[in-house]
């Protein structure tokens, strides 16, 4: 019927003279109609296929000789590229985990990098490339099996100081908004900055010094960027706060070669460490800046028990 509508509404004719119309009521007519639907349904079928598929149509994986530091990833459009990641740091990637959620690993899943270069049927969202399909290649490139558990283990709780929060609320267009559901964004023209994505806080360091920046950024998301970046436990946050927050915070780390702690101690009565001499810790910075503060205590955390994992095979 729609199409009938559509036909008559845009040759303006009425129905009587329709061609549509005069067609629609002729056996060879409507045998020619249903195939016509039937191909719309096939390229239907097929596009949503392509769109929920959980596989890249081709994937290199290669040793990383290099050895830096630094792991990098980059989701293009139908394309995913990631530099110099172990497979520990892939695994977290893949399946959105801390560090200290994996259990059973074998040394040498931290200590061997790969470059990942894939490429998608279509033009997948970024959370399928770096999600589902991510996973799959793991499980084919590694014969990666795992299975989840629940533990009690220490976490943080995050919550409002008594002077009240210092967070700024988010400043209408100081960002633009993306969701990782969606497809990449094209790469900027060369000259031309990169776009400030909402929600997405971007970590920094400088020697001892550490930053969190960001704009647009819920609870939630400064919650899970501070446990994965620094304190390596969950945050279960109970500030109550909701809506958005430009995050501005800089803090220190104690020594150089790693990090000592966020300055919390197990014990709630026990007085905080003195800063380093590079600044103060993440607990006086997150005090002093934002107006929020971490408490140790227990909870339910998920954890991903290795079963199998064996090197990469062959291109």
């Amino acid at each position: 019927m729609y199409l009938r509508r559509c036909a008559d509404a845009c040759w303006g004719l009425p129905p009587s003279l329709s061609l549509l119309s005069g067609l629609w009521k002729r056996p060879v007519a409507a045998v020619t109609l249903t195939f016509v639907l039937g191909i719309l349904n096939v390229a239907t079928s097929r596009a949503q296929s392509v769109a929920e598929r959980s596989e890249f149509e081709v994937a290199s994986v290669k040793l990383n000789a290099d050895a830096g530091n630094v792991a990098l990833i980059q989701a293009l459009p139908g394309r995913l590229v990631m530099t110099n990641f172990s497979l520990r740091q892939l695994i977290l990637s893949a399946y959105g985990l801390q560090d200290y959620q994996i259990s059973g690993d074998p040394p040498w899943i931290g200590s061997e990098h790969y470059d990942i270069q894939a490429k998608a049927e279509g033009n997948p969202s970024v959370k399928r490339m770096e999600g589902p399909m991510l996973q799959t290649l793991l499980k084919d490139r590694f014969k990666l099996m795992l299975h989840r558990e629940t533990k009690q283990l220490p976490v943080y709780a995050l919550s409002v100081v008594k002077g009240g929060v210092k967070l700024q609320r988010s400043k209408e267009g100081g960002c633009t908004p993306y969701s990782l559901d969606s497809s990449p964004p094209p790469s900027p023209a060369p000259g031309e900055p990169r776009s400030t994505f909402c929600g997405f806080p971007r970590f920094g360091i400088d020697g001892l010094n550490r930053t969190l920046e960001g704009a647009g950024v819920s609870i939630a998301a400064l919650a899970t960027s501070l446990a994965r970046s620094e304190l390596r436990r969950s945050i279960i946050d109970r500030t109550g706060l909701t809506g958005t927050f430009d995050v501005h915070l800089k803090w220190a780390i104690d020594a150089p070669g790693g990090v000592a702690g966020p300055g919390i101690s197990d014990d709630p009565g026990a007085a905080l460490p003195p800063a380093s001499l590079a600044g103060p810790s993440l607990s006086t910075s997150l005090q002093e800046q934002l107006g929020l503060k971490l408490e140790s205590a227990k909870g339910p955390v998920e954890v991903f028990v290795i079963d199998h994992v064996e090197k990469p095979s062959a291109n």
